[in-house]
């Protein structure tokens, strides 16, 4: 083989690498409109600041380098938001490619050796610099260091019992004279402290105790006129993940299933499942609510797009699945004689127990004086309502049309019924479908002869 024939496969194959690490790792940390497209233009800068950068004349546009010195080859993508914060999917971007098979500084992309086994090791250390990248945004060392300690603590048990833990770092703080926690947790008397919710421990930067705190202490001083984005059990805890007076706390919580949350400004923005990483970005998912309705006016009212967004977080979290749809005005009689004909809340002719139950439950769970409106109901009936087998249903100004409704569906289908029901519903408006597992999809169509689409699909 010439050398310019290896020069050339071996190109092609940093650019797929390349491509690879933004579709696996990067572009789920942004938000983003359709596909990556590849230029071959060199960049007249030697000395790049990112690896990603969005120009002032096309801020729509997000443009994606391999190295910060004369990079032969980029790959651009359009934004849904050009003011988004990028620090996170930089940072992991810097790290990824300090482990990457190339060089792509070098013109002819020369490789590390790694004993002839790129692939078998490539993704580990991918998975490994995503973490430290990461943790690298988050400002402290001592992040990574604990979640390390956590993962061990997810293959082990106490007393026959996998534990939770929580804790909150002061990324900014560095006291001296305390005891360091994090080799503490290498002890078995550590799983008895922290339950991975109502109480957990604050750490310095370098991973001293700070103090020990429970959720319902620090409830007085917290700021209540601010709603968390994070689930229901989890609310108290968030809330003290902020930036204030000179401290930026960070949030991490293992619970006992083994799933990993990071918490920052009072918001969940990372989760670990199942040995992935997802960022949670509620901007993405209200945008693509709102973008169903764009001017209707049904999300006008922050409050409902707050409410639906919420509750699927609370579902997804509570492990009971659910589902939930939001019909167009137009199509409320078809589905109600169609989809759910004794099931409807209306429908005084098929009034069963379950039925009175559940409008009683409703016109006594409101708060702010309003009746039958999904957004004024309290926040833990609206999780137990999605909990219940069957779909609810609203209409587009949150009035509940049904709870629990077994929807009928079209014969042959092979997925499972809060799928089908899922799809049904999403055929006159908007669907979503909350599995046991955790995972949040969301289908709409843009018509009643037309498939129903993914909107999105988190955790």
């Amino acid at each position: 083989m010439s050398n310019y024939v290896a020069f050339q496969t071996r190109k092609e194959r940093a650019i797929k690498e390349f491509e690879y690490i933004l579709q696996t790792y990067i572009l789920p940390l942004i938000q983003h409109d359709g596909q990556l497209i590849l230029k071959y233009e060199a960049t007249k800068s030697t000395n790049l600041k990112q690896h990603i950068k969005r120009y002032p004349k096309k801020k729509d546009v997000l443009y994606f380098f391999p190295a910060l010195c004369t990079p032969q080859f980029h790959f651009r993508i359009k934004t849904s938001n050009p003011t988004q914060e990028l620090g996170a999917a930089e940072a992991v971007l810097r790290e990824i490619m300090c482990v990457s098979n190339f060089d792509y500084r070098t013109e002819n992309f020369t490789t590390t050796n790694y004993y002839d086994k790129n692939n078998l090791y490539r993704n580990t250390r991918f998975d490994v610099a995503f973490e430290v990248g990461l943790c690298s945004w988050l400002g402290s060392k001592c992040v990574y260091e604990l979640i390390q300690r956590l993962r061990e603590w997810s293959q082990r048990t106490y007393e026959g019992n996998h534990m939770s833990f929580g804790f909150i770092i002061d990324t900014t703080k560095n006291t001296t004279g305390v005891i360091d926690y994090l080799s503490f947790l290498k002890s078995n008397h550590s799983a008895v402290f922290t339950d991975g919710m109502s109480s957990g421990i604050k750490l310095d930067s370098e991973g001293r105790i700070v103090k020990y705190f429970s959720a319902m202490q620090e409830r007085a001083t917290s700021n209540k006129s601010h709603t968390p984005w994070t689930p229901y059990d989890f609310v108290d805890f968030t809330n003290m993940c902020h930036s204030e007076n000179g401290s930026n706390w960070i949030g991490v919580i293992m619970q006992s299933n083994g799933d990993m949350l990071i918490f920052k400004s009072r918001q969940l923005v990372f989760v670990k499942r199942n040995g992935r990483w997802m960022y949670l970005d509620s901007y993405t998912i209200h945008t693509a609510l709102e973008s169903k309705y764009k001017g209707k006016d049904v999300f006008g009212e922050k409050r409902f797009a707050d409410a639906i967004y919420l509750s699927a977080l609370d579902t997804s979290f509570a492990h009971t699945g659910g589902c939930v749809a939001i019909i167009d005005d137009q199509y409320i009689d078809i589905v109600q004689r169609q989809c759910f004909p004794k099931d409807s809340l209306d429908n005084e002719d098929s009034l069963s127990e379950k039925k009175s139950i559940i409008k009683r439950l409703i016109s006594t769970g409101s708060i702010d004086g309003e009746k039958q409106y999904f957004q004024y109901l309290d926040r833990k009936l609206r999780l137990e309502l999605l909990s219940l087998d069957g779909a609810t249903v609203l209409d587009s100004s949150g009035k509940i049309l049904c709870v629990g409704a077994i929807v009928k569906v079209d014969s042959g289908s092979d997925e499972g019924g809060r799928m089908a029901a899922a799809k049904e519903l999403a055929k006159y408006g908007l669907a979503m479908k909350i599995s046991m597992d955790g995972s949040i999809q969301c289908f709409a169509s843009p018509d009643i002869n037309s498939e129903p689409v993914e909107l999105f699909k988190t955790l």
